[in-house]
């Protein structure tokens, strides 16, 4: 595991530490610590002082945010600028940096590699720890955006507890601002998952057709579904009676409405009775149905006449 080639070789000259060739390029490189110097250099950037407390770990991310590192917190929420707010290198750090960079031959320096949704989720795996549902929300969003069904599909399945096929839906809210305060500033807590959950649900309903929703438990179903033997469920409502409808006031079994109808012209009471047929959902088309040559006036009349008739009925009841 030797190489002629120095990885930190432009890293050092640019933190002002002399380039040297390594005095004894065959001592065994196994045992000693492998370093990211540019992974360094990132964590270096602004670094005056310790993360604050209640962040147990700094990860580096490919989710596009200032800087490339998040800090999670105890609690789930994760944060930008794990080591605060972009400050000015110290002395001190620098100083410390370059004395590791003058010890080529005490690490081995290991090529940088770009941050995945596996690497993220690894990386607190190899510490003992579970993974974030946050976290792994935001993987998931990246990799929504770079069209990663197998990634988003896990994700629904394993968090957010759908199935597969609300791959869509779930892709659609991925993309939506529930991570937008992460973005604007710089901190998302697990609250934003249930944003999220609610956001796919929305759009899984707005996706499903009305023909495979359910009303109070029961499924909808199309006029034109195929029964037996080449028939339709048109065909058979169509044989089945339709309700009966009342001719007369004392068909009806309500006692108040007996009494608004006997107080009615033979006119107004059919109107009335127009609003029990199937199709008739207003006054106007109730008289309409009646005969009335001008039946929105002539229906707006009868509505006022049986809500007047109806409120001095209550008062006496």
């Amino acid at each position: 595991m030797t190489s002629t080639a120095d990885p930190t070789r432009a890293f050092r000259a640019r933190r002002g530490v002399p380039v040297e060739t390594r005095a004894n390029e065959s001592r065994p490189l196994c045992n000693l610590p492998e370093i990211d110097v540019t992974l360094v250099d990132a964590v270096t950037k602004g670094l005056t002082c310790m993360p604050p407390e209640g962040v147990k770990a700094v990860i580096p991310v490919h989710w596009n945010i200032e800087g490339g590192l998040i800090g999670v917190h105890e609690d789930g929420t994760v944060a930008t600028h794990p080591f605060g707010p972009p400050r000015p290198e110290s002395d001190e750090v620098l100083a410390g940096l370059r004395n590791l960079l003058s010890h080529p031959d005490d690490f081995v320096a290991v090529p940088t590699t770009e941050p995945t949704g596996e690497s993220v989720e690894q990386g607190f795996l190899d510490m003992g720890w579970e993974v974030p549902p946050i976290v792994q929300a935001l993987n998931a969003r990246q990799a929504a955006l770079r069209g990663d069904h197998t990634y988003v599909d896990g994700f629904t399945s394993e968090v957010l507890g759908r199935w597969s096929g609300w791959r869509e839906s779930v892709s659609t809210a991925l993309l939506g601002d529930w991570a937008s305060t992460l973005f604007h500033e710089g901190r998302l807590s697990p609250d934003a998952l249930t944003l999220l959950t609610k956001e796919a649900s929305t759009v899984h309903r707005q996706h499903t057709p009305i023909w495979d929703r359910k009303i109070g438990r029961k499924r909808l179903l199309l006029l034109d579904t195929p029964l037996a033997e080449g028939t339709t469920l048109h065909d058979l409502l169509a044989d089945q009676p339709g309700p009966e409808l009342p001719s007369s006031v004392d068909d009806l079994d309500d006692p108040r409405l007996q009494g608004i109808l006997k107080q009615l012209t033979p006119q107004y009471r059919a109107v009335v009775l127009a609003l029990g047929n199937p199709g008739v959902s207003t006054w106007a088309e109730a008289a309409a149905l009646a005969g009335a040559s001008a039946p929105g006036s002539y229906g707006e009349k009868v509505r006022r006449k049986v809500k007047r008739l109806a409120a001095e009925i209550g008062s006496r009841v």
